[in-house]
C-alpha cells in the first residue's frame, strides 16, 4: 500500500509540472505546478526529488526510498538560480527543472555524483513537502526520531526494556552476577546506525576506559554501564539525547538515534 502511494504521489507531482509551458531563469529551463508565491521566510525545507540523466534513467528518487532530503535555506547559494525558485516553492507546489548537473549539486551545496559529469544536462522533479521554522524543524526531528525507534524495534521483534526517563530500549546479552557500581572499567563497544553502518568502535586491544566522572562519555554509554557488572554485556537503542545530540558532529546527523552495544571487559576500581 506504501509503495502505491508513492507512485500515485510521484505520478501526480510529474503531470502537474508537465502540463504547464516551460520557463527559463539564468540557465535553468523549469516550470512550476502551482503559482509562485512568497511565503513566511523559514529556514528548513523538505523535499522530496526525482533526478534523470540526460538518457530519462532515474537516478535518484526519494519517493521510493521513503526519505526525504532535508535542507537548510542559510546552507544554500543564495546567488543561484535553483535556490530563488524553491524559494518561490510554497509547500505542496512542485518544480520540474532542466540544468546542468554542475549548477544543481553546487547550488545544493554538494558535490556532482561520480556516474555524472558537471555539464551534463538533468532533469530533476522537486515537491516541496514542508517548510519550517526553527521551532518546528526541532519538533519534526523529535517526532521523527521516535517514530524511528519504533519502526526498528517493531520489524526485529526486539523484546528490550523501554527506559521511560531516557527513552533508551535496551536488552542484556550476557549475564553474569548482575550489575555492581562501577567508577572505572575497560569496555568493548561498537556504534551504529539504524541501518546498521559503523560509527565507531573499540577496535582489537583498544578497549574505552570509562570513568564515571568523564563528562565526555556519551549518555547511552554511561547507561548501560549502569546495567553491568564484569563480564556482561547488553544492547540498546539510544535516543539522541542520550547520544550526538542535535547538533551530531562529522558522522553523525542531528537528533539521530544510535544502536550501541557494550561488555565490560575488566573493572579497574
Amino acid at each position: 500500500m506504501r509503495d502505491v502511494f508513492f507512485v500515485l504521489l510521484g505520478s501526480i507531482l510529474l503531470w502537474s509540472c508537465n502540463n504547464k509551458p516551460m520557463d527559463k531563469l539564468g540557465n535553468v529551463v523549469y516550470s512550476r505546478g502551482g503559482q509562485p508565491c512568497e511565503a513566511e521566510l523559514k529556514n528548513h525545507w523538505l523535499m522530496d526529488i526525482d533526478a534523470s540523466n540526460a538518457k530519462d534513467s532515474v537516478y535518484l528518487n526519494t519517493l521510493r526510498l521513503g526519505r526525504k532530503i532535508e535542507v537548510h535555506r542559510l546552507q544554500l547559494d543564495s546567488s543561484s538560480t535553483l535556490t530563488t525558485l524553491l524559494m518561490q516553492t510554497c509547500k505542496g507546489d512542485s518544480l520540474k527543472l532542466k540544468l546542468t548537473a554542475k549548477e544543481f549539486y553546487t547550488s545544493m551545496k554538494g558535490t556532482v555524483p561520480a556516474h555524472l559529469k558537471g555539464d551534463d544536462q538533468i532533469t530533476v522533479y522537486i515537491w516541496m513537502r514542508d517548510k519550517l521554522s526553527d521551532v518546528e524543524h526541532i519538533s519534526y526531528k523529535k517526532v521523527y526520531e521516535k517514530d524511528a525507534i519504533r519502526r526498528y524495534t517493531e520489524n526485529l521483534r526486539w523484546n528490550g526494556i523501554s527506559d521511560s526517563a531516557t527513552g533508551i530500549v535496551y536488552e542484556t546479552l550476557k549475564t553474569n552476577n548482575g550489575p555492581q557500581p562501577i567508577k572505572k572499567a575497560k569496555v568493548k563497544y561498537i556504534i551504529k546506525s539504524l541501518n546498521e553502518q559503523l560509527i565507531a568502535s573499540s577496535q582489537g586491544d583498544r578497549l574505552l576506559v570509562y570513568d564515571v566522572n568523564d563528562k565526555g562519555v556519551l549518555g547511552g554509554i554511561r547507561f548501560l554501564v549502569s546495567k553491568l557488572g564484569l563480564g556482561e554485556s547488553a544492547r540498546a537503542i539510544v535516543p539522541s539525547g542520550m547520544a550526538y545530540g542535535a547538533d551530531g558532529n562529522t558522522k553523525v546527523p542531528g537528533y539521530m538515534p544510535i544502536l550501541l552495544e557494550i561488555e565490560i571487559i575488566e573493572i579497574l576500581e
